[in-house]
């Protein structure tokens, strides 16, 4: 039995376990690289969604400010008129996820159409007549990053008489 003798080496077993160990360990690894940048990409677009709403809100504040007639409507719509402008209409509505400020004239023809915000869901107004104060409130984003703000205004010149 001189011609079998004990070589040094791994058998076919022993490098059959440490590959599947090591598999073992590389998909584990892998997996949490994968949660962090999944976590990561949700918050960019968090901050995303935030960013629109807040552009979105302090647009419509500033210009909404002015107003002496408001309008809203139940689909998120409001217009309104500032009262050294008796010519133009304007408006602030969605369209295909994206806030759009559009100026109007008498005869109903659109003069100027603005994208403001991007990403919007969602977009409401309510006027209480009663205390004067127009809320807003304005989502974007999309599940489960949706960011939603709140805000009340009373437009300055609401009080001004119609202009003819």
């Amino acid at each position: 039995m001189a011609w079998m003798r004990r070589e040094e080496g791994f058998t076919l077993l022993e490098l059959m376990a440490a590959l599947a160990i090591l598999g073992f360990v590389v998909t584990a690894i892998y997996s949490f690289y994968l949660a962090g940048l999944k976590s990561w990409q949700r918050g960019l677009d968090q901050i995303e969604y935030r960013q629109s709403a807040r552009i979105a809100m302090d647009k419509m504040i500033r210009e909404l400010r002015y107003a002496c007639e408001v309008k809203t409507d139940k689909a998120g719509v409001v217009e309104f008129k500032i009262r050294d402008d008796d010519k133009l209409t304007y408006r602030f509505r969605t369209e295909y996820e994206q806030l759009v400020f559009e100026s109007i004239n008498k005869n109903g023809t659109v003069k100027s159409h603005t994208k403001v915000a991007f990403h919007i869901a969602e977009l409401a107004f309510s006027y209480d007549d009663h205390t004067g104060m127009l809320h807003i409130r304005i989502s974007a984003g999309r599940a489960p990053e949706t960011v939603t703000l709140t805000s009340s205004i009373r437009p300055r010149n609401i009080t001004c008489p119609e202009n003819g």
